[in-house]
């Protein structure tokens, strides 16, 4: 019995602190990755001023592959044509957002807004909004500056009830190669930045591409790269860094569990994206929120897992 008692005592030295070690975690421990999965970059396509080939040469290749971009249009050009080159109908853009992807508002007559009275800016603004929703069933929550001209008030103007405004873009059009846009790619992935690219035309139009099949190449290139680049489109990666910007942890440990709240002042109805939380640990987790079971994944010595910002509080214990 003292023999039996001696080596209960024993085992309970060994896996005690091992217990008391990987079921608590710190705030050191614990972290909002800075991408959506905690990948290293983020990258957005942007198609500007609606033209027809968004709907019949980009929506197919983005379909084929299951990547999502985003269309900024020109409400007073659908179903015409913008200097010559034919526009997407509202049917067609309808079908797109139906689809997953993302239409905004590039304004309704393209007209810079650094120029505009406080009037015309309104119904610069607004005018397409209610197009757009009407149209499609879905408020535009972002706004893409045409030619990127803008002032600090014409910005303060269009981000009222959206996740973001396009305030910085790269060309992607005519003046790339291959080379150039995987080198592109490859300093978003060392700096850890979000890419917007940007361009009109794919074939015919402003700054389109000398062969399209550049683009297409692209895109095959980048879905290799998804487990470290976020391909998202612009109003779910602007949403999801602002989120991860405000948003809170509260931690508290015990010996079996450690319970994380998340706070996020953020509008909720604006903002919908869920939150990437990394835990360091070797170990198999399991993470409850709101009586859901959320999907725990192992990536190199991290739990990681999507999470609700505005939601309760996240339990999280060993499997």
């Amino acid at each position: 019995m003292k023999r039996l008692r001696h080596m209960l005592f024993l085992l309970w030295i060994c896996v005690s602190p091992i217990t008391a070690q990987t079921a608590t975690f710190t705030s050191q421990d614990i972290s909002v990755a800075r991408y959506l999965g905690n990948r290293k970059a983020a990258v957005s396509y942007t198609f500007d001023d609606g033209l027809e080939e968004h709907y019949t040469l980009v929506f197919p290749q983005l379909e084929k592959r299951g990547l999502k971009a985003s269309f900024c249009i020109i409400g007073s050009k659908v179903g015409r044509d913008q200097k010559g080159t034919p526009c997407m109908t509202w049917d067609q853009l309808g079908k797109m957002a139906d689809h997953g992807q993302e239409i905004t508002s590039h304004g309704w007559g393209h007209r810079s807004v650094a120029g505009l009275t406080d009037e015309e800016l309104r119904h610069e603004v607004q005018r397409n909004d209610t197009a757009i929703y009407q149209h499609t069933g879905i408020f535009p929550r972002t706004y893409f500056y045409p030619g990127n001209r803008k002032t600090d008030s014409a910005v303060a103007f269009c981000s009222q009830n959206r996740v973001g405004t396009r305030t910085r873009q790269i060309s992607i059009g005519s003046k790339r190669d291959t080379t150039w846009l995987r080198h592109w790619i490859a300093d978003l992935l060392e700096s850890g930045e979000w890419g917007v690219g940007m361009t009109p035309g794919i074939t015919r139009g402003y700054d389109a591409f000398r062969d399209p099949q550049t683009l297409w190449s692209h895109l095959d290139y980048v879905v290799t790269l998804q487990d470290r680049l976020w391909i998202g489109r612009f109003c779910d990666v602007a949403a999801y860094i602002k989120e991860r910007d405000s948003t809170k942890l509260k931690i508290r440990t015990g010996r079996r569990h450690t319970v994380i709240q998340p706070s996020c002042p953020l509008d909720k109805r604006i903002f919908t994206m869920p939150l990437t939380l990394t835990v360091r640990t070797g170990n198999q987790l399991q993470a409850v929120q709101d009586g859901h079971q959320l999907t725990v994944s192992q990536k190199g010595g991290l739990s990681v897992f999507n999470f609700n910002p505005f939601g309760g509080a996240i339990r999280i214990s060993l499997r």
